[in-house]
C-alpha cells in the first residue's frame, strides 16, 4: 500500500487514517468456512448418500442449502433494499443467482441421493466443495480484506480495492454533503456497518460496507470536512485581503502619476482615505469570520495603513 500512497498523494497532503475492513468480517468467514469442513467431514464418513437411511445426509444438506440461501442469497438483497438510494437494480443479480443456483443444487442432490451412481461420485463431488470452502471462505476474504484500504486524507476520501484488478475511488472534502452509517444488531456487536456517503456533482452517494466503527469514522471525517472548508475560507480571506492592498497600492500609483491642479488634491486624498477604511473594515469582517488569523489581519492591516500614511 506504500507504493499506492506514494503514487497518489500530492505534496504536503497528509493521511488522518488507512482502514480496511472490519477483522469481524475475515473471522465470520472463517467460522463459515470451518462449519462447512465439518459438514463434509460428516457427508463423507457418517451420512454418505445411497441406498438406505439417509436422514443424516438430507438434515445436513438441508441446513448447508439453508444457510447458503439465506446469508448469501435473501440477505445481501435484502441489504441492498435496505440501501436502495445507493444501489441499483443490476446489483440484485448476484444474490437472485446465488438463491438460483443453491436451490436448484439442494434438489437434485435430493433426488439421486438413493442413486448407486451417485453414490460413487459423491466423494469426488465433496472433495471439489471442500477446495471450493477452502479458497471462497479461507484464502480470498484474507486476500480481500489485505488489499481493500479506506483512507482519509486533510483533502479526500480514497476507496482502494482489488486483488488483481484495481479499483479506486477518490473522493474531496469539499464535496461531501452528507454521511450516513449503518448497522444493524449483529452489526452493532461486533462494531463494524456501512458509511454512506452523499456527494455534490458527479460523485453521488458512495457506499463503503464492513467499516470498523463506522460512527467514530464519520465523526473523524466529518471534522476533517470542516478543517477543510475552514482552511480554505482563511485561504480565500487571505487572497482577497492581498487583492485589497494590491487595488489600494495600485490607485495609490496611478494617482501619484497624473499630476492634479492643487485645488482638487485634498478630496482626492480624501478619497484615498476612504478606501482605506472601507479596506480595514472589510479585513475586520474577514477576521471575525475566521477567515483570517490574528497575524494576517494585522499584516494586512499595516499595509493599508502603511499606504494611507505615504499618501
Amino acid at each position: 500500500m506504500g507504493d499506492f500512497l506514494e503514487d497518489h498523494l500530492v505534496e504536503g497532503e497528509e493521511v488522518i487514517f488507512d482502514k480496511r475492513h472490519s477483522l469481524w468480517d475475515i473471522w465470520k468467514n472463517f467460522i463459515i468456512g470451518a462449519g462447512s469442513i465439518m459438514a463434509l467431514v460428516l457427508l463423507l464418513t457418517k451420512f454418505k448418500p445411497g441406498v438406505g437411511d439417509s436422514t443424516g445426509y438430507v438434515v445436513l444438506i438441508s441446513i448447508l442449502a439453508a444457510f447458503f440461501l439465506l446469508y448469501y442469497g435473501a440477505y445481501p438483497a435484502f441489504k441492498r433494499r435496505f440501501l436502495n438510494d445507493v444501489y441499483e437494480g443490476s446489483d440484485f443479480v448476484v444474490p437472485f443467482l446465488v438463491m438460483l443456483v443453491v436451490v436448484g443444487a439442494w434438489a437434485a442432490l435430493m433426488w439421486f441421493r438413493n442413486s448407486e451412481g451417485f453414490a460413487d461420485i459423491w466423494a469426488t463431488l465433496a472433495w471439489v466443495a471442500f477446495f471450493v470452502v477452502i479458497l471462497g471462505w479461507l484464502v480470498y476474504p484474507m486476500l480481500r480484506w489485505y488489499f481493500q484500504h479506506f483512507i482519509l486524507t486533510d483533502r479526500r476520501l480514497i476507496l482502494h480495492e482489488g486483488i488483481i484488478n484495481k479499483r479506486s475511488i477518490d473522493l474531496p472534502l469539499e464535496k461531501v454533503n452528507d454521511i450516513k452509517f449503518k448497522q444493524n444488531l449483529f452489526e452493532r456487536i461486533f462494531r463494524y456497518g456501512d458509511l454512506v456517503i452523499e456527494s455534490a456533482g458527479e460523485y453521488g452517494q458512495q457506499p463503503f460496507t464492513n467499516i470498523g466503527d463506522p460512527e467514530k469514522i464519520k465523526q473523524l471525517i466529518v471534522g476533517q470536512r470542516d478543517l477543510s472548508e475552514d482552511e480554505q475560507a482563511r485561504r480565500r480571506g487571505r487572497d482577497l485581503a492581498q487583492d485589497i492592498a494590491r487595488s489600494m497600492r495600485a490607485g495609490s500609483t496611478s494617482t501619484a502619476a497624473q499630476p492634479v491642479p492643487q485645488a482638487v488634491q485634498r478630496p482626492e486624498f480624501k478619497a484615498d482615505e476612504l478606501e482605506v477604511v472601507e479596506g480595514l473594515k472589510k479585513l475586520a469582517d474577514l477576521h471575525q469570520q475566521g477567515a483570517l488569523t490574528d497575524e494576517e489581519f494585522q499584516r494586512a492591516k499595516e499595509e493599508l495603513l502603511e499606504r494611507m500614511e505615504n499618501d
